[in-house]
């Protein structure tokens, strides 16, 4: 198996994003407002406010994906809203920002409390922990269109970063640099159309170990349902480290991800690429070949984190399983030794 063969082509999608890169781009300035800075395709989108003067705006948004249905059907709703935040809010890190108000969207077929309450109050937990303010949303109901039981979420964040503080800093890099890994909560919530192929499969051909498997909540959900990790450290880490860059190891995985805050004449050598054991791991490998894992899946690594190597230390501080998987090198795209 492999994402592809579960529906899923993040390729494609970024031709079809690519392919309108003119016209997205011409939608960038608007007059008397301000317009939208920095590198095309970063992790958060850059707005300069032209009445703020020191200060970008930084915008983010996200959901939580085809997780939500097996979160659904394990009726596991406590964490859905903190997935949903810390999608949004760790990519607003990865520019440096610092998170100020978050709006969410919930469709569903028809409003129930039942769901609806716990998965609010998760949004406002999670809002809460960051913290940033839950300024406020929309709840549709789509009847005939949704089934009655089903929903669907959608988050947007907003932050502020200072004008001198370039994330990623492209002109500082320099060949040596070293990538660090930063420890995800689990899964997070990216690959899960591949989770619930595997899923459907294993509960078809060998039944029994799949009830086993699912019959122990509490593993269940350490193992394939735990929150994505929020990581609230960051701010407080760029005012004492000079971070080169931070990518969120989402969808894609570290192939997709990484090279989006590396140098054009640089490329990434990972020489310890699962610094991080996943206990869903063990599973994953009886169905996907491994190379095809790290296309797909964090591997145990939710931030990968560009510095100097004499900084380590300092980033340890505020991540003391902080882990070097590699460092940067001359040459171009991501090297991964399995």
């Amino acid at each position: 198996m492999d994402y592809k063969s579960s529906g899923v082509d993040t390729e494609y999608a970024q031709k079809l994003i690519h392919d309108l890169k003119e016209k997205i781009s011409a939608t960038h300035k608007v007059p008397n407002v301000g317009e939208v800075v920095g590198r095309y395709g970063g992790f958060a989108g850059r707005f300069e406010v032209f009445q703020i003067p020191g200060f970008d705006v930084v915008a983010t948004t996200d959901g939580v994906g085809t997780k939500t249905q097996l979160l659904r059907r394990f009726n596991y709703l406590e964490g859905i809203g903190q997935d949903l935040v810390a999608m949004c809010v760790n990519d607003l890190f990865c520019s440096g920002a610092t998170p100020a108000f978050f709006l969410d969207y919930i469709a569903c077929g028809r409003l129930d409390e039942k769901w609806y309450n716990k998965v609010l109050a998760s949004i406002v937990a999670a809002c809460a922990a960051t913290p940033m303010a839950l300024m406020g949303g929309e709840t549709a109901e789509h009847p005939g269109v949704m089934a009655d039981d089903d929903f669907d979420l959608a988050g947007f964040a907003v932050g502020f970063v200072p004008r001198n503080r370039n994330l990623p800093n492209f002109d500082e890099q320099k060949a040596g640099d070293i990538l660090v890994g930063i420890p995800s909560s689990g899964l997070h919530s990216n690959g899960f159309s591949l989770v619930r192929k595997i899923f459907n499969q294993l509960e078809k051909e060998d039944s029994i170990t799949f009830q086993t498997m699912v019959a122990d909540r509490a593993e269940l959900i350490r193992t394939w349902l735990a929150p994505t990790r929020i990581y609230h450290e960051i701010p407080r880490l760029l005012e004492k480290v000079p971070i080169k860059g931070i990518a969120h190891i989402t969808g894609g995985g570290i192939y997709e991800n990484l090279p989006r805050i590396i140098a054009p004449a640089f490329g990434a050598l990972i020489d310890h690429p699962e610094p991080f054991h996943l206990k869903a791991t063990e599973t994953l490998e009886k169905f996907v070949e491994r190379d095809k894992l790290f296309h797909a899946f964090n591997m145990g690594t939710g931030l990968i984190l560009l510095a100097d190597e004499r900084e380590l230390n300092s980033i340890r501080a505020f991540f003391p399983k902080a882990a070097v998987m590699g460092k940067l090198v001359h040459g171009e795209g991501v090297k991964i030794h399995l």
